[in-house]
């Protein structure tokens, strides 16, 4: 699920939720919406994220990859 990925890697990177959704530019509630899976987050955010941390949009979307970092 889309939502314990993210989870997984805000956690992995050290941020709380509400630093992680702050750097992400959206709010709170909505990334605690997005980790529970009671909501998808838009591709927009998926590519916004995998830059912003350098992780693969397909294992944020789809779990297809691991982490990856970007050189």
């Amino acid at each position: 699920m889309v939502g314990e990925r993210i989870k997984r890697l805000r956690e992995e990177k050290g941020l709380s939720v509400a630093e992680f959704a702050r750097r992400v530019g959206i709010p709170v509630g909505r990334l605690e919406e997005i980790e529970r899976g009671s909501i998808e987050p838009c591709d927009a955010t998926l590519v916004y994220i995998s830059k912003l941390f350098g992780v693969s949009f397909w294992w944020l979307k789809e779990g297809r990859k691991e982490v990856a970092e970007v050189a």
